[in-house]
């Protein structure tokens, strides 16, 4: 019974590796909107039956990436909570960096035009939170105003640091932009 269940997740991870595949291809050049479910099951050479057991449409699939996303980059900063992000902000950059990698295809697709909004503005909130999280835990004496600004700097610009590099194509090692971002981030918290 273990093998059979086994085989058949490898299975269920195949099939929604190779929907996410297809969705990804159609949305470098259309909007999730135009893109419809029997577009995208021909692309992955599946029927739409196989679609329907794991996603309601489109969407409920897009946000199932995502959530998978989000939860992954949760689980990153989590991994780093308890360290001094002031003084090494390179270890939590370089392992997103490697899970924007492993991911880069969706990611490039999620930053471009034809990208989802909404997953840009949860991440900011996301990303927005963990960070006051952290100032108001080794620094709270710190304004939210002043705070703002800091953090808008920060995440604006190494946001458009993280789409040049996937635009790239990851060109460059991880372990490379982790730290030319960090040099970026310790200069501005310098100032």
């Amino acid at each position: 019974m273990e093998n059979q269940t086994k085989k058949e997740d490898r299975r269920v991870r195949r099939t929604r590796k190779l929907l996410t595949q297809a969705l990804t291809e159609l949305m470098q050049h259309k909007q999730v909107k135009e893109i419809t479910v029997r577009e995208l099951t021909d692309l992955a050479d599946m029927n739409r039956g196989t679609f329907y057991l794991y996603y309601k449409d489109i969407y409920d699939m897009l946000e199932s990436i995502e959530d998978g996303m989000f939860q992954a980059l949760n689980d990153i900063l989590q991994r780093h909570e308890k360290e001094n992000l002031v003084k090494q902000i390179e270890p939590v950059l370089r392992d997103i960096l490697d899970f924007i990698e492993e991911n880069q295809e969706m990611v490039r697709v999620l930053l471009s035009p034809h990208g989802d909004m909404n997953f840009l503005h949860r991440l900011n909130d996301v990303l927005r939170e963990k960070c006051l999280q952290y100032i108001r835990r080794v620094s709270p004496d710190e304004e939210e105003t002043s705070f703002d600004y800091h953090y808008s700097f920060i995440v604006f610009g190494t946001a458009g640091l993280i789409r040049a590099w996937v635009n790239r194509n990851c060109a460059e090692p991880a372990e490379q932009i982790a730290r030319l971002a960090g040099k970026m981030i310790q200069a501005d918290s310098l100032a």
